[in-house]
């Protein structure tokens, strides 16, 4: 019997730990939300910073303050959506997120390849 009791609070001292390990896991994940990625940025597909403003638009401007690229995003479920204008098209494009932290986040491309974005400001 004494076996039997020894056993039994090893168990279930593992398994409280288990779960201690879990809950505090859980609780001190920051919460991804469209904040997260407002701000400028530097892809790396491209040399241009990427700026996303937190009233939903997007500009890829250069230094000197030119817009060569401009749209909306959003973020939605797990994904950015990103939508723009090529002359008369209105394209969408929606890239699940696969990691976002304050200073990087990163997306998957419809190629499967992965594009990362780290914080310039």
């Amino acid at each position: 019997m004494e076996y039997f009791v020894k056993h039994v609070k090893l168990v279930l001292t593992i398994l409280l730990a288990g779960v201690f390990v879990l809950l505090n896991a859980c609780s001190s994940r920051e919460t991804t939300t469209e904040k997260t990625f407002v701000g400028k940025w530097k892809s790396s597909r491209m040399a241009t910073p990427i700026y996303l403003y937190d009233n939903g638009e997007w500009e890829i401007k250069k230094d000197d303050g030119a817009v060569l690229q401009y749209g909306v995003w959003q973020y939605k479920g797990t994904k950015i959506i990103w939508s723009y204008k090529a002359d008369s098209y209105i394209g969408h494009d929606a890239n699940p997120v696969l990691s976002a932290t304050p200073r990087e986040f990163q997306v998957q491309e419809s190629d499967r390849t992965t594009t990362t974005f780290s914080r310039l400001d």
